[in-house]
């Protein structure tokens, strides 16, 4: 097998908790990498404003690809390598559609989430109260109208995050979005976010990848949800969580235990045995 050079790593789901939380045997798990002279990146569907938290516990790690693969950013130079981002047309045109249901829609754009004040304050109506997680509500920036704000902007955005009342809604909003030139995905909290097109955490990968010149085949990757399955596919090895969807293990070289079991810990033991 190839050398592992990267080990490309999701949050939620995979490295945190069910409640969110970074446990001690995790974060030795993940600087054992560091030590083993392996370059760690983290790849997730949160903005860099959500990591804020996160980053406390890893304040050496570099590189990180946001928001599905929209952002790479390298924390070093304090500049993104690697931008796809939504066009301000597309984002537009799909917000107006979700004010037609009873949903929660945010803004992921300059490293933050922009959110409509008055639902943000009855989150919990959109399942979406894990939001206010101490670890994330750093990345949340409450506006009056994100309507308002999408007609002021000048640049495009990252994503749309969804968040539902009512999921029977949600393979409605999915089919209006289709008519775009968008990928969609659904999160493991039963978000839709909506991308552009060609744009999911495999094209965000193979960007790190040449701004590394690594080659993919150098390259482990761990995750549990839907947007992972691209990141697997560029791998040479992949490791799916317990907890993930059938799909997504199925997709995967090996299956770690849940992450509530701290089945990152063993994933990482997979991974510098390989090594």
């Amino acid at each position: 097998m190839t050398n592992i050079k990267l080990v490309a790593l999701d949050v939620d789901g995979t490295l945190v908790r069910s409640d969110l939380s970074l446990s001690p045997a995790v974060i030795r798990a993940v600087e054992s990498l560091r030590d083993a002279g392996i370059i760690v990146s983290i790849n997730t569907g949160r903005s860099m404003g959500e990591l804020i938290d996160f980053r406390r516990s890893f304040p050496w790690i570099r590189y990180f690809v946001v928001s599905n693969g929209a952002t790479g950013f390298d924390a070093e130079t304090n500049r993104a390598f690697y931008e796809n981002h939504l066009p301000l047309s597309i984002a537009r045109a799909i917000e107006p559609e979700t004010r037609k249901y009873s949903v929660m829609t945010e803004v992921y754009a300059d490293g933050t989430s922009y959110v409509n004040r008055a639902r943000w304050e009855q989150s919990e109506r959109y399942t979406a109260e894990f939001l206010h997680h101490s670890s994330l509500i750093e990345g949340r920036s409450p506006v009056d109208d994100i309507g308002v704000l999408l007609q002021a902007r000048q640049t495009d955005v990252e994503k749309l995050y969804v968040s539902f009342e009512d999921l029977a809604d949600l393979p409605r909003l999915r089919a209006f979005c289709e008519e775009f030139p968008v990928d969609l995905v659904t999160s493991i909290h039963d978000g839709l976010e909506i991308n552009q097109k060609g744009v999911e955490k495999g094209t965000g990968l193979a960007a790190l990848c040449e701004y590394l010149h690594i080659s993919p085949e150098e390259v482990a990757t761990v995750g549990d949800g839907e947007a992972d399955i691209a990141m697997f596919r560029v791998a040479g090895l992949s490791i799916a969580m317990e907890n993930a969807q059938e799909a997504v293990k199925q997709s995967a070289t090996l299956v770690a235990p849940s992450n509530d079991d701290d089945g990152a810990v063993w994933a990482i033991e997979q991974i510098l045995r390989a090594v």
